[in-house]
């Protein structure tokens, strides 16, 4: 039989591995409770990259041609048309030359196509606003989106591209359809440019950049991946996990620029992968 001192003992360290125990678990909800506060807040965020991308084929009289890229706006009930008019506001201060979105602009309801249209037709750029389309543009209303993006006057290109002209020189613009529903088509979008001119590719998704690498395209730009939205300790290791998840890559002669996006899907939350607003400017060689 135990003596008294000793069942003593064995209470108070029972009673102390409760209590650690108790610490650990506040602790642990404290830290998530920070860790859901701050994804949340990250989702509502926006960050500017400028990033300059050097084009061998880039006239040298464009150099320091600049690019806005908005993609992946998703607006939805989980991401308001405040945080994509922020966004608007910010990249028209910027005065790009150009605008490019890439897709992805409603999520799944189409009461939201028209209001997000609008908003997007308020960017300013002497050379237009120029856009392709995304899978959940096509899994609520493509042919939709498309007529009301039309109507506020963006320009809308499905597999199909054209000549870019300007005082310091010209170059291919084309956009495609979405991988994701089977209608991309870069050979399509490339009809009609000359072999040696500079191409510049809008498409959503950029599973599709080895072939636009092949057919000679200079420069793609893309969104879908979120730069996978919640990156946990290891950057590589992302809760949504994308081949290439964000940023430049290059492959032959042929770069693609992949943003972030401005919307969230699933879940409404980024942490550490801010809303993106990409400012991109070309340099020659």
């Amino acid at each position: 039989m135990a003596k008294p001192a000793t069942r003593r003992a064995r209470i108070a360290e029972t009673f102390s591995g409760y209590i650690s125990g108790e610490f650990q678990l506040r602790d642990l909800a404290s830290s998530v409770s920070k860790v859901a506060k701050s994804a949340i807040n990250e989702a509502n965020s926006l960050s500017l990259e400028y990033v300059e991308i050097t084009l061998e084929r880039l006239p040298k009289r464009l150099d320091g041609f600049k690019i806005i890229h908005l993609s992946d706006t998703h607006h939805s009930p989980q991401t308001g048309l405040e945080h994509i008019e922020r966004a608007v506001k910010i990249a028209n201060r910027l005065k790009p030359d150009i605008c490019m979105l890439t897709g992805d602009y409603v999520s799944h309801h189409s009461e939201y196509i028209a209001p997000v249209a609008a908003a997007l037709a308020r960017l300013k750029a002497k050379y237009g606003v120029h856009a392709c389309l995304g899978n959940h543009d096509h899994w609520t209303d493509a042919e939709l989106v498309t007529r009301l993006f039309r109507g506020e006057g963006i320009n809308v290109l499905i597999n199909e591209g054209f000549r870019i002209e300007t005082r310091r020189g010209g170059f291919w613009l084309a956009g495609v359809d979405d991988y994701m529903v089977g209608k991309t088509d870069v050979p399509a979008a490339l009809l009609g440019s000359y072999p040696d001119e500079m191409k510049l590719l809008l498409a959503h998704n950029p599973i599709i950049f080895r072939e636009a690498a092949r057919l000679g395209v200079d420069l793609t730009l893309s969104g879908h991946t979120h730069g996978g939205q919640i990156r946990m300790r290891n950057t590589e290791k992302n809760i949504i996990p994308r081949r290439r998840k964000a940023g430049l890559h290059k492959r032959r002669n042929s770069q693609v620029y992949i943003t972030r996006g401005i919307g969230t899907v699933v879940l409404p939350v980024r942490y550490k992968c801010p809303p993106e607003i990409s400012l991109l400017e070309l340099k020659a060689e």
